[in-house]
């Protein structure tokens, strides 16, 4: 299942969309760990809502199978596609990877979203607005379909309007005055050496997620720049988005992803 492209029109009947949902999922061989209950986890790239960034999407989805949580890359619309056109895809495909989770071997309530950038905001408004009335009217899909059971956010986007304008959707977009006590369980990291999308953003939502009581991990690493991804030599696209260091974040995800319960 490496690498099993899947039009996302094919797979939810109705939503109009050429995004693809690519699955890297081990197969069942008879291991201890092929007990269907493995995390899953849906990744949405980064890329400022105009390209799907390459180094976010399959090297991150090979780490995470590598570590054993079933992962699926979501090439979502980008501009001039509007909001809530990203929404919906994000939401379509949560729904529907938790109506697959026997065949795909994860637990149907360990759906993780796990986004970098423009694709952590995206995962942020699907952590934080998991139940808006869009989703019934255009999907017919119930709030408990959609929510993520963990969110994953890498350098968000969470307030940067010359990013969010040009999505329109006005107040919706600005995340940190969306979340609530209902948002899912959050892991978060960014670096302080971002000058594209400064760690303020990260912060801020950190911020109303304790003040609103969700459990949350924050890593704020010193230095590298923005659109890292995993950090490692396998998603750098130069020497200055290699740092070891900051690199950690990913296995520190992966235990605290499997802590939960």
């Amino acid at each position: 299942m490496l690498g099993e492209r899947m039009p996302l029109a094919e797979l939810c009947p109705g939503l109009e969309t050429e995004a693809v949902l690519t699955a890297y999922c081990r197969g069942r061989t008879g291991l201890l760990a092929d007990d269907g209950a493995r995390w899953a986890v849906l990744i949405l790239p980064g890329g400022g809502y105009e390209r799907i960034a390459p180094a976010e999407g399959e090297p991150v989805a090979l780490a995470f199978a590598a570590a054993g949580v079933q992962a699926f890359v979501l090439s979502y619309s980008v501009l001039p596609a509007r909001w809530p056109r990203q929404f919906l895809e994000g939401a379509a495909a949560l729904a529907w990877l938790r109506s697959r989770a026997g065949t795909y071997g994860f637990r149907p309530d360990r759906v993780a979203v796990c986004g970098f950038s423009a694709g952590g905001h995206l995962a942020g408004c699907l952590s934080c607005l998991w139940d808006h009335i869009i989703l019934k009217e255009a999907l017919g899909l119930a709030p408990a379909q959609v929510r993520p059971d963990a969110s994953i956010l890498c350098y968000p986007v969470v307030n940067e309007g010359r990013y969010l304008s040009p999505l329109g959707g006005g107040e919706a977009l600005r995340l940190d005055r969306r979340v609530r006590p209902d948002h899912p369980p959050a892991f978060l990291w960014a670096t302080a050496g971002d000058a594209t999308v400064p760690a303020e953003n990260t912060l801020d939502y950190a911020r109303a997620l304790r003040e609103n009581g969700v459990p949350f991990e924050l890593h704020l690493f010193q230095d590298g720049p923005h659109a890292m991804g995993l950090a490692d030599r396998e998603s750098a696209r130069d020497e200055a988005h290699y740092n070891a260091h900051a690199a950690a974040w990913h296995g520190l995800c992966v235990d605290w992803l499997k802590g939960r319960s």
